[in-house]
C-alpha cells in the first residue's frame, strides 16, 4: 500500500503540472458556439494580431471576412466587434439592460480614478448622466441657441479675418461654445488660452484611449507592473491626468469664485454646484461633469466640421448645389438661421454624408454585457468587450453604393442613403451617436451647432482645394488621411477660403459686432492678454 502512495505521491506533481498545462493550452483560443474571427494561439488569443492603430480600417477587413458579427481572443477574454446595423438594434438597443455597461478600463481608472461620464459606470455614472441631463434637455438646448448662433458668427468673422486658419477657428469655436455655457467662461482666441490647453490635452488622452493604443491591462493585470521605463503608457497617463485636473478643476473653481463674488452668468456648472450637496457628488465629480461635456461637446463637433470642410473643397459641385439652395431659401441679404434647416434638404444630405463617410468615433465606445448572451446564433459570453464598428458600417458595399466616395445625393433618394431595395433594418440618423442606454445625451446640442455651422460657412464662403502659388497647381488632399485615437478627424490641409461676395462679408462684420453683448457675461476672467486681443480684433 506505501508503494502505490509512494508511485502517487512521486507522480502528482507531473499529473499537476500536465493539467495546468492543458488547462493554460486553451487560454486564448475561442471556444465552441463564439462568433468566428482570426485564427488564435494558445495563451495570447489575438494580441499579436490587433492593430495598434486605425483598429476600424482592420475591423472592417475583418468583418468582411469574418462576418458583421466576429469575435477575438485577448488571452483568457473575449472581444466582440458589431458591424451590423440590425444586429446592434437587436443586441444593443433591445438587450441594454445588459449590454450598456462599461468594461473595466484600468487606463481610465489611472487616469480619472474611474469618474468619467462617458467611461465609468455604476452609481457614479448613473449621478453623471443624471446631471448632464439638465444641461441636454430639448428646453435647455433651445436656451443654450443664443451662444451657439454668436460663436457661429465669430466663426465665420475669424475665418474672414484669417482664412487660413479655419481648421483652428473651428476648433477654439467648439470649446468655446462649451466653456461658455458650462463653466460660464470662453476662449476669444485659440493660441495661448484655456482652448490650447484643452486641445494638447485631450488629443494624448483620446490617442491613448483607442483600442490597441495600450497593453490589454484589464485582460492581462499583471502587466500593470511592468517598470515605466519598460511601459512609457505609465508615464502617458500621469501626464493626462495632471492636465486634466489642472484644466477641470481650474475651471471648477473659477465658477465657484464667481458665484461666491455674486457674479452668476447662468452656465450649467452653478446648477451642480449648488445641488452637489442634495446629490451627494464631491468636487472631483464636478470638476469631471464639466470635463466630460467639454470632451463630449466639443471635440466630435469639431472633428465632424473639419471633416466637412474637407470634403467640400474637394467636391466644389456639391458646395456650389448647396448655395444655391440656400440662396433659393435665404438670400444673400442675411445670416441662416436655426429655423431655415428643415427647408434645406441638400445641405441636410451633405451633413448626413459626412457623418457617414467618416463618423467622428469610428468604433464608438466600448460596452461590456453583465449577462451571458446569444446573438445570431452565437454565443456571447458575460463580461465580453463590445464594440460597434460604425464606419465598416458605414462603407459596406452591401448596403451603399461606391460607399468610399462622398455622394450627399444618397439620402435624397433613401432615407439612410442605401441602395435601393436593400434591407435597411437598425439604421437610424443618429446610428453614430450610440446606442441604448449610453446613447450620447448630447445629440440635440451637438446637431444645433454642426447644422448652424454647415449653413452659415455654406452661405458665406467659397472653399477650394489650395494651390502651390510658384507652381500654379493644386496642393494634394489626402480625404482619407485621419488622425489615430479613439476619436477621429482629419490630418492638417490646406484649402483656399473666400467670401462669396463682398455683401456677405459685410454682413458677417455686423452680425459680429452684434454678437459682443451675448460674449461680454462670459468675458469675465479674460486675462490681459485675451482682452487686449478682443479689444484689437
Amino acid at each position: 500500500m506505501m508503494f502505490y502512495s509512494g508511485i502517487l505521491s512521486v507522480l502528482l506533481g507531473p499529473i499537476v503540472l500536465l493539467l495546468i498545462f492543458i488547462w493554460r493550452r486553451k487560454i486564448g483560443l475561442r471556444e465552441n458556439g463564439l462568433p468566428p474571427g482570426p485564427t488564435t494561439i494558445p495563451l495570447l488569443g489575438n494580441i499579436h494580431q490587433l492593430p495598434t492603430r486605425y483598429p476600424h480600417v482592420k475591423y472592417t477587413s475583418w468583418a468582411r471576412r469574418y462576418g458583421k458579427i466576429f469575435s477575438l481572443k485577448i488571452a483568457h477574454g473575449t472581444a466582440i466587434v458589431i458591424t451590423s446595423p440590425s444586429i446592434i438594434r437587436d443586441f444593443m438597443d433591445k438587450r441594454s439592460s445588459s449590454t450598456a455597461h462599461r468594461p473595466p478600463m484600468k487606463i481610465v481608472d489611472l487616469v480619472t480614478d474611474g469618474c468619467h461620464p462617458a467611461l465609468t459606470d455604476g452609481p457614479v455614472w448613473k449621478n453623471m448622466r443624471k446631471a448632464m441631463q439638465l444641461f441636454l434637455t430639448r428646453e435647455a438646448c433651445a436656451r443654450h441657441l443664443t451662444v451657439q448662433r454668436a460663436e457661429c458668427i465669430q466663426l465665420m468673422y475669424d475665418t474672414l479675418k484669417q482664412p487660413e486658419g479655419l481648421l483652428v477657428h473651428i476648433k477654439r469655436q467648439t470649446i468655446s461654445i462649451i466653456l461658455s455655457t458650462v463653466f460660464g467662461v470662453r476662449s476669444p482666441r485659440f493660441e495661448n488660452s484655456i482652448a490650447s490647453q484643452f486641445v494638447e490635452g485631450n488629443s494624448l488622452w483620446e490617442r491613448i484611449l483607442e483600442p490597441g493604443a495600450t497593453p490589454p491591462l484589464d485582460l492581462l493585470p499583471i502587466l500593470q507592473y511592468i517598470p515605466e521605463f519598460l511601459a512609457p503608457w505609465k508615464a502617458g497617463c500621469r501626464e493626462i491626468r495632471n492636465r486634466q485636473q489642472n484644466l477641470y478643476f481650474g475651471l471648477r473653481d473659477m465658477c465657484a469664485k464667481r458665484m461666491k463674488d455674486g457674479r452668476r452668468n447662468g452656465c450649467f456648472l452653478e446648477d451642480i454646484i449648488d445641488l452637489q450637496e442634495k446629490w451627494g457628488i464631491d468636487s472631483a465629480t464636478v470638476g469631471y461633469i464639466g470635463g466630460g461635456c467639454l470632451e463630449g461637446g466639443s471635440g466630435n463637433t469639431s472633428s465632424f466640421l473639419q471633416t466637412a470642410m474637407l470634403l467640400l473643397a474637394c467636391h466644389p459641385h456639391v458646395q456650389e448645389k448647396a448655395q444655391k439652395e440656400l440662396d433659393d431659401v435665404i438670400g444673400k441679404d442675411r445670416l441662416p438661421s436655426s429655423e431655415d434647416y428643415e427647408k434645406l434638404p441638400y445641405v441636410r444630405a451633405i451633413i448626413r454624408e459626412t457623418f457617414r463617410f467618416f463618423p467622428p468615433v469610428p468604433l464608438g465606445l466600448p460596452h461590456s454585457s453583465t449577462t451571458d448572451e446569444t446573438v445570431e446564433g452565437f454565443y456571447i459570453p458575460k463580461g465580453s468587450i463590445i464594440f460597434m464598428n460604425y464606419y465598416g458600417i458605414y462603407h459596406d458595399p452591401d448596403l451603399f453604393d461606391l460607399p468610399e466616395r462622398f455622394i450627399p445625393e444618397r439620402f435624397l433618394t433613401s432615407e439612410f442613403g442605401t441602395k435601393q431595395g436593400v434591407d435597411a433594418t437598425g439604421l437610424r440618423h443618429d446610428l453614430h451617436f450610440g446606442s441604448g442606454r449610453r446613447i450620447c445625451p448630447g445629440i440635440v446640442f451637438a446637431m444645433q451647432s454642426i447644422e448652424m455651422n454647415i449653413m452659415s460657412l455654406l452661405w458665406a464662403f467659397n472653399l477650394k482645394i489650395a494651390t502651390d502659388t510658384p507652381r500654379d497647381a493644386e496642393i494634394p488632399i489626402q480625404f482619407n488621411d485621419f488622425t489615430p485615437g479613439i476619436a477621429s478627424g482629419p490630418k492638417p490641409f490646406a484649402c483656399d477660403v473666400h467670401p462669396r461676395s463682398q455683401a456677405h462679408a459685410d454682413i458677417i462684420r455686423a452680425e459680429y459686432a452684434q454678437a459682443r453683448s451675448v460674449f461680454s457675461m462670459f468675458e469675465q476672467e479674460l486675462t490681459p492678454d485675451e482682452r487686449a486681443f478682443v479689444s484689437e480684433w
